[in-house]
């Protein structure tokens, strides 16, 4: 068992030792192999760097980069540190992050890197220090993607690879080495005690493979793992606070669940029937049932209002009582029937499948209790709980928008980088080249404008204005309804390893956390 290397001593320099339980395999740990975004990709930065790295507020510093200019916001002219190693003792230079953009376009196995790197139109690298990336327009997220996101690769060691996902000499510059894996149960990192930005936190690093959550939990209540990369559950939260041995770290995750609609087709294409839905649902009662309070409720425009974006100017959630609701369905257009069901405009009942996928429990509950608030108004939900496979091509078939939609309404969310300031551009744009998350084909010219703007703007102040009347608008027309964010708790043995750091709507998985 993955677990029991818990308890096998490890002495060197600082005398710490971090056993973290992940759920599941992450493959080899490279940026072509390791599998989820939290914490596969977190994980992954452990063995690799980037040439900035976001701040505990989700803010990019700069990491391998000592300085560096912007001219018109499409020349990026980078100094490198110039005290960087590869693990195998080797100089980190310019060249190697000229070949690392190059190969992530040559070999676009990996989207969120290749999309990132698509608009450079060439590098330049004049000294083993500088690199000048030349843009083919301004791009207001190069900062974020790839600069801070993509990790650079040792050209001496890819550029004879030809099949990225299945290399497994995995050799970064990160604060760890990789010494061990074994599939489905562990891997073991050790400290590279020549890292340049700051000393390792632990000697040794162990992650014990746990997929089941309830075992993830026990273990480490009982000692024998001490972290674990899973938040902790609501129903847990008492337990673990209450616990001598172990701490928890609380803080605002960026993730969202929301009430998908698919506005292409009747009632949802009607923004009048989708804001009678917004008066319904009672999303400060769904964080209190269902979360126990440990959560934010959905704002109107989608943005967490602890985003340093969020816009104050947004409009909220418009209530309704019941009375209201039917008032208002009337005057729409949307009648009731004689057996006390809405018809839509055609004088037809509404006959409205209501999807959730059937592994999300808090989900699930949800969808139960929302077509219990509609059920009054004579809104029918027939609640269809498939497997989460099913219901991701019914909204996003093979994850491209320009394949359409087949669904009436969803409980779905995003993960936490979806709340990036620019993703506002693929949430909601009706292009699917630029939209690419926009799974409920809305539409809406001024916002195609504002987005496509906001893609080329560098100045931080003008995006953030643009930013802000995106999301009062977003907020008036309710594309979904945004339910909740979750609070994040993880739990942690303080006397193993207390060098936890929370980043903002990530977690406590992130570079920091393993650095002194």
């Amino acid at each position: 068992m993955a677990v029991a290397l818990a308890t096998t001593a490890y002495a060197g320099h600082t005398g710490k030792r971090i056993v973290l339980a992940i759920p599941q395999d992450e493959g080899e740990l490279s940026p072509f192999t390791y599998v989820t975004g939290y914490p596969g990709y977190n994980l992954m930065s452990l063995v690799y760097d980037t040439l900035f790295v976001n701040d505990l507020n989700d803010v990019p510093r700069p990491w391998l980069v000592e300085s560096y200019s912007v001219k018109d916001g499409k020349v990026w002219t980078l100094k490198l540190k110039d005290d960087v190693k590869w693990h195998d003792g080797r100089p980190l230079t310019s060249a190697d992050v000229k070949f690392s953009f190059e190969y992530y376009k040559k070999y676009p196995v990996v989207g969120r890197f290749a999309s990132a790197v698509r608009p450079i139109t060439s590098i330049r690298t004049p000294d083993a220090r500088t690199v000048i990336i030349t843009l083919e327009q301004p791009g207001a997220n190069f900062l974020l993607q790839p600069l801070a996101d993509a990790p650079i690769l040792p050209r001496h060691i890819w550029e004879s690879v030809t099949a990225p996902k299945t290399f497994k000499n995995v050799i970064g510059s990160g604060p760890y080495k990789l010494v061990d894996h074994k599939t489905d149960q562990s891997y073991r990192l050790t400290e590279n005690a020549e890292y340049f930005a700051a000393k390792p936190g632990a000697d040794e690093v162990v992650l014990a493979v746990i997929p089941d959550p309830t075992s993830m939990f026990q273990a480490l209540q009982a000692g024998q793992i001490n972290a674990a990369a899973r938040e902790v559950p609501p129903e847990l939260i008492q337990r673990f606070a209450g616990n001598a041995r172990l701490k928890t770290l609380r803080g605002p995750s960026y993730t969202s669940t929301l009430l998908q609609f698919n506005t292409t087709t009747a009632p949802f294409n009607n923004v009048g029937f989708r804001r009678v839905v917004a008066g319904l649902v009672n999303n400060k009662a769904l964080v209190e049932t269902i979360l126990l309070g440990n959560g934010t409720p959905g704002t109107a425009g989608f943005v967490h209002p602890d985003s340093p974006f969020f816009s104050k100017a947004a409009p909220t959630y418009p209530k309704m009582t019941v009375a209201q609701a039917n008032s208002t369905l009337d005057t729409l257009g949307f009648k009731l029937n004689r057996a006390g069901v809405r018809m839509g405009r055609d004088g037809k009942p509404l006959n409205l499948t209501f999807l959730v996928a059937s592994n999300n429990p808090q989900r699930i509950r949800a969808a139960e209790i929302i077509a219990s608030q509609l059920r009054p108004t004579g809104i029918r939900l027939t609640i269809k709980s498939l497997d989460p496979t099913t219901v991701q091509q019914a909204l996003w078939p093979d994850f491209d928008v320009a394949k359409g939609r087949n669904f009436d309404v969803a409980m779905w969310g995003w993960s936490a980088p979806v709340q990036s300031q620019l993703n506002l551009a693929g949430l909601f744009h009706s292009n699917p080249v630029i939209g690419t998350l926009n799974v409920g084909g809305y539409r809406n010219k001024t916002v195609d404008t504002l987005t496509t703007r906001m893609l080329t703007t560098v100045n931080a102040d003008a995006r953030e204005t643009l930013a802000a009347r995106v999301q009062e608008i977003i907020a008036k027309d309710l594309p979904f309804l945004t339910l909740w964010y979750p609070d994040t708790v993880y739990a942690f043995d303080a006397n193993a390893y207390d060098g936890w750091k929370f980043q903002k709507g990530q977690g406590i998985i992130n570079k920091r956390s393993f650095l002194r």
